[in-house]
């Protein structure tokens, strides 16, 4: 078998982030980072004197409305700090609903 003399192995390319050039030496918070944002969701009714109703809405139930009782949403960023303000925007827009 012949090895090709051009050959660049994949860990010797450039990493390529929303089509920018990352350095693989530069500082870790300098790097693009991803979150992971795990939800368990509990839907119960609220009785009239502002207490919760023990049934919690089942997987059934929820399916009638496309969701489930779990879920995940990923964050991007183009550094630490850029993904940590977009979870907090993120978390703020379901704050406000």
């Amino acid at each position: 078998m012949a090895i090709d003399e051009n050959y660049i192995p994949n860990n010797n390319l450039p990493i390529m982030v929303d089509n920018r050039i990352v350095s693989n030496d530069m500082n870790r918070r300098e790097k693009p980072h991803i979150a992971i944002v795990t939800l368990k969701v509990d839907v119960r009714a609220v009785n009239a004197d502002g207490t919760l109703d023990q049934y919690v809405m089942g997987d059934s139930t929820l399916e009638r409305y496309g969701i489930s009782r779990k879920g995940q949403f990923v964050v991007k960023g183009h550094d630490e700090a850029d993904c940590i303000n977009k979870i907090i925007q993120t978390m703020e827009r379901i704050q406000d609903g």
